[in-house]
């Protein structure tokens, strides 16, 4: 074909021909058409593997909250148990408090013994002392 074309006076023997031309752009753009699809399907495939990751990563965390769940134990359960617990507790402190009630009369019984005895003692040292001065 280029044998039956005469080219311009100012294009050189070896320039290319139209379809030559078409052919060679074709190429290139078919080329990185190609390039394009091979990153996008590599991005794809990346894409999939982080999702497949956050997936498995999902799938821990409902497993450790299944977990936690079962294994816990339920609000009304631990109410109850806390309200035994205080009413135990209620129980003691009023045993305690009724000891130290009882502790706390003794006391002012043997301070009331103390005194008199106190009294008597200094009535007789008085009176020991008053048939001393009189004799």
């Amino acid at each position: 074909m280029r044998g039956c074309l005469r080219s311009p006076p100012n294009v050189p023997d070896n320039a290319l021909t139209l379809r030559e031309y078409v052919d060679v752009r074709f190429e290139a753009q078919e080329k990185a058409v190609n390039a394009a699809l091979a990153a996008a399907q590599k991005a794809v495939e990346k894409a999939e593997a982080a999702a497949e990751r956050r997936f498995e990563s999902m799938n821990e965390f409902r497993g450790a909250l299944s977990d936690a769940s079962r294994l816990n134990m339920p609000r009304t359960e631990a109410e109850q148990q806390i309200k035994g617990l205080t009413e135990k507790i209620d129980a003691v402190n009023a045993r305690l408090t009724a000891r130290e009630n009882r502790g706390e009369g003794k006391g002012q019984v043997w301070s009331l013994i103390g005194s008199v005895i106190a009294t008597i003692a200094a009535i007789i040292a008085v009176a020991i002392a008053l048939s001393a001065h009189f004799k």
